[in-house]
């Protein structure tokens, strides 16, 4: 069934609306831990509304560097760095490793150390406070805040921004952002769930990036190109992404994400070796990767 949004919410360009198409037609997917999911009846991009605040999400993402999953990923070091370089090896094949690049939501900054172990001029931006913290007793150069705060003068031969986009309260001007702070000729490089991915399809509301504290919006590889094309960018490649991954960590993140694969897990931990709980393992669980680039007479 088709339900139209109140127009007087829909009149924040960035709330209510398809953040593609702008249409404020939508078809109610499903509820989830009290929030509502809704896809557009257009160009099928599912996101939450009402959306929290910003306020709200920086109290979220603060408790859980402090104290919750994210954590739990940070204090592995030995995956967090393996993912990095995964991540940097995945883009060198568009992306020359040159120029100033910029990582958004770089946590307590892993990938901002290993793509400078490159050669590159690397920074980045942070939301949590908690994160930057960490970032910066590690000698990094990562500042606190939003992209759209940092100086528009300041602009790069690269923008990563990894597992972001399904967060932030507006893509459309999250993308746009992007292509403002990129030199004509930059590349974008981002992952994000893949609402067409084999795993989305087969476990519906239970797919585990369905994630009602912090995961707003959702693309597939047509409906996030697009988004690409509508700022302006050309895209260079969209295709499946791969994250290093334990069984323990998997572990860890189930339990809140989705509670009926945490319980067989459990179960079968109980008779896996310690190693092979232990073992990292390039996985792939749903995600993509996209790369865009500035056209070079913008």
């Amino acid at each position: 069934m088709t339900q139209a949004i109140p127009r007087t919410i829909i009149d924040t360009p960035s709330l209510g609306e398809c953040p593609l198409c702008g249409l404020v037609e939508l078809n109610h997917r499903f509820e989830k831990k009290s929030r509502q999911f809704w896809a557009c009846s257009d160009c099928g991009i599912e996101f939450q509304w009402p959306l929290p605040s910003p306020g709200e999400l920086e109290r979220y993402y603060d408790e859980q560097f402090a104290d919750g999953m994210y954590s739990v990923f940070t204090s592995a070091a030995q995956m967090k760095t393996l993912t990095a370089r995964q991540r940097l090896k995945e883009i060198g094949r568009w992306v020359p490793y040159s120029g100033r690049w910029l990582d958004v939501g770089c946590a307590d900054g892993v990938f901002v150390r290993e793509a400078a172990a490159t050669g590159v001029a690397a920074s980045g931006v942070e939301l949590s406070s908690v994160g930057v913290e960490k970032a910066i007793q590690a000698g990094l150069d990562v500042r606190c805040g939003r992209l759209e705060e940092l100086p528009h003068t300041d602009t790069y031969d690269c923008i990563t921004a990894f597992d972001v986009l399904e967060h932030v309260l507006d893509p459309r001007g999250f993308i746009l952002e992007i292509y403002k702070r990129l030199n004509p000729g930059g590349f974008a490089a981002l992952t994000l769930p893949d609402l067409g991915s084999i795993f989305s399809k087969l476990m519906g509301s239970r797919w585990w990036f369905y994630i009602p504290e912090e995961h707003l919006h959702y693309f597939n590889k047509t409906t996030v190109s697009a988004l690409g094309h509508k700022a302006g960018l050309q895209t260079v490649h969209v295709g499946a992404t791969y994250k290093p991954l334990t069984y323990n960590y998997g572990l860890t993140q189930f339990i809140e994400f989705n509670p009926m694969i945490y319980r067989v897990m459990k179960l079968a931990s109980a008779v896996l070796p310690r190693a092979l709980k232990e073992w990292i393992v390039p996985l792939y669980i749903g995600e993509m990767k996209v790369i865009f680039r500035k056209p070079l007479s913008a």
